[in-house]
């Protein structure tokens, strides 16, 4: 798993924000997208019923923003529209993009960094590097600020300007809404690294890196996603059971820690939604019952005005309530969204499984609506990943020769290879045998590692001619018994310890897959790869997706493409005649273009209605550092 992927878990696990955010932080949703035909043309409508246009695009477009919005191609760039009832084209196309966020997007054109635009497509700033350090992506735009990940896995934060208002000296980082961020020093990463969480410090942050306060690792069992209005949940342990309680942004307790909150879910102002283990219900900091904990979900909303999920059979039924339980309108929703995700006057609602409506506020489902059969909340790339490679820095990086990578030959010792597996963290280690002892290795005879260059991870394979280890002993004779002056006996083995063996590499391996900002370089790599063998011996095999070259040290080597994935292995390989490289001839490039997205907004119409971040316990910051 590439670093682009832990960050990409760790943010989406972080900052899912499905009831939590509303649109006054991002701007509003002018318009989405909608069907009213399946696999029909998409069209889109505002929230206050008028269709803009109808059958317009095959692929699905993002929803508007700042009057602006995104549609993916067939081969899986984006491109940029305005939103007017003849959509016109803006700026060029790019590999990634977050959507508009108060009037900036984050996109990367393709093979090039992370850009900031405006709304006429114009580079507001190039996010090749900040503070001096390469970008490998940036967290998409919450509140008017980003999260961001350097290629050696540091973060910080920037502003909507592009301007560092948190240098990258954490290893982990979550924007957690409110002007709030949670963070964790570099200093702690071995410390997490080995589920030490006593050891670990978390420190809130405002926006301008400022602490706000800071905890244990093990002071809290979860926390909350979000600071909303200066507040967070928070959980302990008491007697071995779950206790949710509130705390304020300088870490003093509001609502005490207690087992009658089984959860906390969405908080507003001084009231909050919570379980008690029959149910959610509504309550205020004071201790004051609202709604007795009787719903399946509870969803505050602005404006009194909440969502509330009955259990019906197998079924679940949405409906709206206010914060004295009165039900707002007459209907009741096979699926239902909070009136601020949108424009704060309109939801949207499925009154039953084959159709889609608009409600106000009242609850009245709009006239004159189209056929709505399918609409989309997607708002674009949550992680929005440099596409910049530099391959031929990319291949130096790795330090290939013919006669071995990464510092490593074909003369190196097994505790030379695994001095590097553990300078890199991949050596497994405990109290009674550290890491990178000799110990680990009597049953191997190859290691495999990971290096990261320029961000993008390297699989590191090295085969050895033998076992790397064995275990050494003593011999101990043991007189099983005597008869006279003749005794009889035999030789017991003690164990007393390991030893390296003399063994030395056969073979080297490199792998490198498409994920991430190695997505559509594949071929790159394979030619890079390609021509760098050449200059070490002669070809003997070769068709356009593999090489086979019998090297000047006397090995073999074979470079070729896999439809994810470029490989390169040289040393003692079989004879070139053996070697089978018809199998990569004419090879091309897959690899998925990723249509999720972890904004909130793509998560209105979730298939489980237990899924939801106000189940902070399933997705804390806690459980997702440790």
């Amino acid at each position: 798993m590439n670093q682009r992927h832990l960050f990409f878990i760790m943010l989406a696990m972080l900052t899912m924000m499905l009831f939590s955010c509303t649109q006054t932080e991002n701007g509003n949703v002018e318009y989405i997208p909608f069907q009213e035909t399946k696999d029909g043309q998409w069209g889109m409508i505002s929230m206050d019923g008028k269709v803009l246009f109808k059958e317009e695009f095959k692929n699905k477009p993002t929803v508007v923003r700042d009057g602006r919005f995104f549609v993916r191609t067939k081969e899986g760039t984006w491109e940029m529209y305005d939103a007017t009832e003849k959509p016109k084209k803006i700026g060029v196309e790019y590999a990634h993009t977050s959507g508009f966020r108060n009037g900036r997007a984050l996109v990367a054109v393709k093979n090039q960094p992370v850009s900031i635009i405006d709304t006429e497509g114009k580079i507001v700033k190039l996010l090749d590097k900040i503070e001096g350090k390469i970008v490998e992506g940036v967290n998409a735009f919450n509140g008017g600020y980003a999260v961001f990940l350097t290629s050696d896995s540091l973060e910080g934060v920037i502003n909507q300007n592009g301007d560092c208002v948190i240098k990258p000296k954490y290893c982990y980082m979550n924007s957690c809404g409110d002007g709030k961020f949670i963070a964790i020093k570099t200093q702690y990463k071995k410390d997490i690294q080995n589920d030490k969480k006593e050891k670990v410090k978390l420190s809130v942050l405002d926006t301008d890196g400022k602490v706000l306060f800071e905890f244990s690792g093990d002071k809290y069992e979860d926390i909350g996603q979000q600071f909303v209005d200066g507040k967070l949940a928070v959980c302990v342990k008491k007697d071995g059971k779950k206790a949710w309680g509130i705390i304020n942004d300088k870490g003093e307790t509001i609502v005490k820690p207690s087992e009658k909150f089984k959860n906390i879910g969405t908080i507003q102002g001084d009231v909050f939604t919570y379980n008690n283990g029959d149910g959610w219900g509504l309550m205020n900091v004071k201790g004051e019952t609202l709604v007795r904990a009787k719903y399946e979900q509870l969803y505050y909303d602005d404006d009194n005005t909440l969502v509330a999920v009955v259990k019906n059979g197998d079924s679940y039924e949405y409906k709206y309530i206010d914060e004295k339980d009165n039900q707002i309108g007459n209907d009741t929703y096979v699926k239902a969204t909070l009136f601020s995700m949108f424009d704060g006057k309109h939801a949207l609602v499925k009154p039953n499984d084959k159709i889609y409506s608009i409600i106000d506020k009242r609850g009245n489902q709009l006239e004159g609506l189209p056929d709505i059969t399918d609409i989309s909340t997607y708002e674009g790339e949550d992680f929005v990943e440099s596409d910049y490679v530099d391959i031929d820095k990319l291949i130096a990086g790795f330090d290939i020769s013919q006669y071995g990578l990464i510092g490593l030959t074909f003369k190196s010792s097994p505790q030379q290879v695994v001095k590097m597996e553990v300078e890199l963290g991949w050596a497994f280690g405990d109290k009674e045998h550290k890491e990178g002892s000799p110990y680990w290795y009597d049953y191997k005879d190859d290691i495999q590692l990971y290096k990261d260059v320029e961000g993008i991870r390297g699989h590191v394979f090295v085969d050895f001619t033998g076992k790397m280890s064995r275990q050494t002993y003593r011999t101990k004779r043991v007189i099983d018994y005597t008869f006279g002056d003749y005794y009889w006996y035999h030789d017991d083995k003690i164990p007393t310890g390991y030893v390296w063996n003399n063994v030395t590499p056969s073979m080297f391996a490199l792998v490198i897959d498409n994920g991430g900002r190695m997505h559509g370089k594949l071929r790159s790599l394979f030619k890079a790869l390609s021509a760098l063998f050449k200059k070490y011996g002669k070809i003997a095999k070769e068709n356009n997706g593999a090489i086979v070259l019998t090297l000047n040290n006397g090995f073999r080597a074979l470079v070729y493409m896999e439809k994810d994935k470029v490989s390169a292995y040289w040393g003692d390989l079989k004879p070139v005649k053996d070697i089978d490289i018809d199998k990569y001839k004419d090879v091309e490039e897959e690899g998925s273009v990723d249509d999720s997205s972890y904004g909130y907004l793509n998560n209105d119409f979730a298939d489980d209605v237990t899924v939801d971040s106000a189940a902070v316990d399933d997705e804390a910051v806690l459980d997702t550092v440790f």
